[in-house]
């Protein structure tokens, strides 16, 4: 069982990749989204402009995938130093029936206290996964209860809103980290005066 479970949560993240690059070339993936953040407050996207973004999609029941990921998140986040005062992490859970802005406020907080949780309705959550194209399904378990498979890619978001890279689960922290510093390091360049970039 564990291992059917296994090859469709493969399946679901290559079916993800198809639509998605390592680099993003394509401007109809992603976009600005409101949601409910782990205050209970509504949250939009647009409020992070100026920020870079890991955004991530999974739920706080899931055994291994969310976990490894957020951890991972974690560790390029203390990586950065001070400079990850310009990178915000999100975690879009896409089981809103059972992660209440409580719940994900408790289950962030083992991780990173700078992360965001993020849940709506049932529509609110399917219309933003489907807008960055990720993939997930119920599965009813013995007990009655149920889990989700779900595809596990991590979006970068530039300091424009944009969608900037893909990264696909199970590359390492040090690789998202280079990726958000060329980013942070591009946006200080851009900001730079003439006279200062004279210099």
């Amino acid at each position: 069982m564990r291992m059917t479970r296994l090859a469709l949560l493969i399946m679901l993240t290559l079916l993800s990749s198809l639509f998605t690059t390592s680099q993003a070339s394509t401007s109809s993936i992603g976009g600005d989204f409101t949601l409910i953040d782990q205050e209970g407050k509504t949250f939009s996207l647009q409020q992070l402009r100026g920020k870079v973004v890991l955004l991530f999609f999974g739920y706080t029941y899931c055994p291994d995938i969310c976990p490894t990921e957020l951890a991972g998140v974690s560790r390029v986040l203390d990586g950065l130093g001070t400079d990850a005062d310009r990178v915000q992490g999100l975690f879009v859970s896409l089981d809103p029936e059972r992660d209440t802005p409580r719940v994900l406020k408790d289950y962030l907080s083992y991780f990173n206290r700078q992360l965001i949780g993020l849940t709506g309705s049932q529509d609110a959550i399917r219309q933003v996964s489907s807008r960055y194209r990720v993939r997930y399904q119920k599965h009813l378990l013995p007990n009655g209860s149920y889990s989700l498979d779900h595809s596990a890619n991590l979006f970068i978001i530039d300091q424009h809103g944009q969608l900037f890279s893909v990264v696909p689960y199970g590359l390492p922290p040090e690789h998202v980290q280079r990726v958000v510093r060329s980013l942070l390091d591009n946006n200080m360049q851009s900001v730079q005066s003439p006279k200062d970039a004279s210099r």
